[in-house]
């Protein structure tokens, strides 16, 4: 025996069509989401499995499988492209920038966020316009600077430029992370006489691991596959950047297509990895940081 005899038979007829438009909008918005994902990853789909396939195969149909996977190319390609070598330059120089940027970044979002003291917003308003000043504008008095200094063809000449630009957005993101957390942490710590830079390191910088996990990878990526001031400054191969020595790999073997698509593929899975291992952190880290700025 039916339960809604009681129900007005207009809000019967009404009930159910009205579940069909939310529907129809879940799978309409699930179909783009899909879509969209899709024609953004199949780039890095295509590369992969066509570094698998001989230039013959890529020439005849860009677009196939391969017919016997050559997993050799990656170590031909490391070999006569000299990988190794410009793999250990960019890892040296994102290491170290990501360090530096993570360890001020913090402790200056500490001190925009939780301290007192005077111009404290005018000079955080300072910081914020390096996220509207591109690199390009700066990048002759740069290269005058470094000239000067002695640091041209060095390492250090792109780390200190990937820091200086790598500050104000993470400022940014952790500063707002700091002003989410309770001052009733901080005041407790202070109370059981933790000073300053104790309440820092031992309360509320471990709260702001996904913050920190945020920063940690939107400066990897960037500096990862920075091009520009590596190409300014790093001139000998010795000192060259990824990005660099794929460029002259390719002016190398252009028509050597497979080891190419070989050699990009190198590129891209440490990247890759990076956000797998810390997406939990980084989604955590963009939608809790956000709440406040």
């Amino acid at each position: 025996m039916s339960t809604n005899w009681h129900i007005p038979p207009e809000r019967r007829r009404l009930a159910r069509p009205a579940q069909r438009p939310v529907l129809a909008r879940n799978i309409f918005l699930y179909t783009i989401v899909i879509a969209v994902s899709a024609l953004m990853f199949f780039p890095m789909v295509w590369t992969f499995y066509s570094s698998l396939k001989t230039n013959p195969e890529i020439y005849a149909n860009a677009w196939a499988l391969p017919e016997l996977p050559r997993f050799d190319n990656f170590a031909e390609a490391w070999r006569v492209g000299h990988l190794g070598r410009y793999v250990w330059n960019s890892i040296v120089c994102t290491s170290t920038s990501v360090l530096a940027i993570v360890a001020v970044a913090s402790l200056a979002a500490f001190a925009f966020s939780r301290l007192m003291f005077r111009g404290r917003d005018l000079l955080f308003a300072m910081f914020l316009l390096g996220l509207i000043i591109p690199v390009q504008i700066v990048l002759i008095p740069l290269y005058s600077a470094m000239a000067q200094a002695g640091l041209q063809n060095t390492r250090t000449s792109v780390i200190l430029p990937y820091i200086a630009w790598g500050l104000p957005l993470s400022i940014y993101i952790l500063r707002a992370f700091f002003l989410t957390l309770p001052s009733e942490l901080e005041d407790a710590a202070r109370i059981d006489g933790c000073s300053t830079f104790g309440v820092f390191s031992r309360i509320l910088l471990p709260l702001v691991k996904p913050g920190l996990a945020t920063v940690t990878i939107f400066s990897s990526l960037s500096i990862w596959n920075e091009v520009l001031l590596a190409f300014v400054f790093l001139k000998d191969d010795s000192v060259k950047t990824l990005p660099l020595g794929l460029y002259a790999f390719y002016s190398y073997h252009i028509t050597d297509l497979s080891l190419l698509f070989a050699a990009l593929t190198v590129v891209t899975v440490p990247m890759i990895a990076l956000f797998l291992i810390f997406q939990r952190q980084l989604i955590e880290g963009l939608t809790v940081g956000s709440l406040k700025g």
